[in-house]
């Protein structure tokens, strides 16, 4: 922990701040999440009630999820940062077997990201300034592709749309962490 997040004597905590900001901001879209879900589900009689608790559930687990990984980022912003970065390497290499029966751009383009993940990580680690821009503009290019992608990804998974989002979601973790981290980068060009 730097000296700037410390807190003094008689002073509060920044992580014990931000554990309660991420939390009450769970809480309340939990609440709108369940409210506005009721307001559109009362309007249509014919929509099984496990589909409603289903897509609650799905939310509730896409918020905590995220909130937790917003957490430690905010404790943890370079390990969060080049974790969760390295995670979505990994499952872009993990996938290309699975998508060689979709055509040949899909397996190539995830070979493509998943290798550049992890260079460009190893590299960012090293404090290589133009390393971590890459990064930080494939994070974000990678999430907003995953976040138009999310409905494809339910269908060929069967999980809810929730779900589906979780992967965009920890990708906007990590571009704001390397956000955060900016400044080791200015003292390294």
């Amino acid at each position: 922990m730097t000296n700037a997040a410390q807190s003094k004597p008689g002073e509060p905590d920044p992580i014990v701040q931000l554990a309660i900001l991420v939390g009450i901001v769970v809480l309340v879209l939990n609440a709108g999440f369940y409210f506005l879900s009721q307001v559109y589900f009362d309007g249509r009689p014919d929509v099984d009630p496990a589909r409603i608790s289903g897509a609650r559930r799905d939310f509730a687990i896409f918020t905590i999820v995220v909130g937790a990984a917003a957490f430690l980022a905010g404790k943890y912003p370079r390990a969060m940062a080049h974790g969760i970065a390295a995670l979505a390497g990994l499952g872009s290499l993990v996938m290309v077997p699975f998508a060689m029966s979709l055509g040949l751009v899909l397996p190539i383009t995830l070979l493509i990201v998943g290798g550049s993940i992890g260079l460009l990580i190893r590299f960012s680690l090293q404090r290589s300034r133009a390393a971590w821009a890459c990064l930080a503009a494939l994070c974000a290019v990678y999430g907003v592709v995953m976040l138009f992608g999310a409905p494809k990804i339910r269908g060929l998974f069967d999980v809810g749309m929730w779900i589906a989002m979780i992967a965009p979601g920890l990708l906007g973790v990590a571009t704001a962490a390397l956000r955060v981290i900016r400044g080791e980068y200015r003292a390294a060009a």
